[in-house]
């Protein structure tokens, strides 16, 4: 008789919680980007806002997209490579 190989568990629980700890990592990581876009969109269309706080504005703005773009892009290659 051959020994059999041990059985391997139904639900992988350590990957899991690792998908869990991830989507509410990033979930909460684009709100708080999103929101922080927003402010800053807020404060460029004040009307007293002066010239360097629309420059920084319009900065923000632009790295904020850049990185929620890039997180959306690092998803669909995960989800591509999966």
């Amino acid at each position: 008789m051959t020994p059999s190989a041990p059985a391997t568990p139904l639900i992988e629980w350590h990957a899991l919680l690792q998908v869990l700890y991830t989507s509410v990592a990033l979930g909460l990581g684009v709100v708080v980007l999103f929101s922080m876009g927003v402010y800053s969109l807020s404060l460029f269309r004040r009307p007293e806002s002066t010239v360097a706080m629309r420059g920084l504005s319009m900065t923000g703005m632009g790295i904020i997209s850049l990185v929620i773009a890039a997180t959306a892009v690092w998803g669909f290659l995960v989800i591509i490579n999966k």
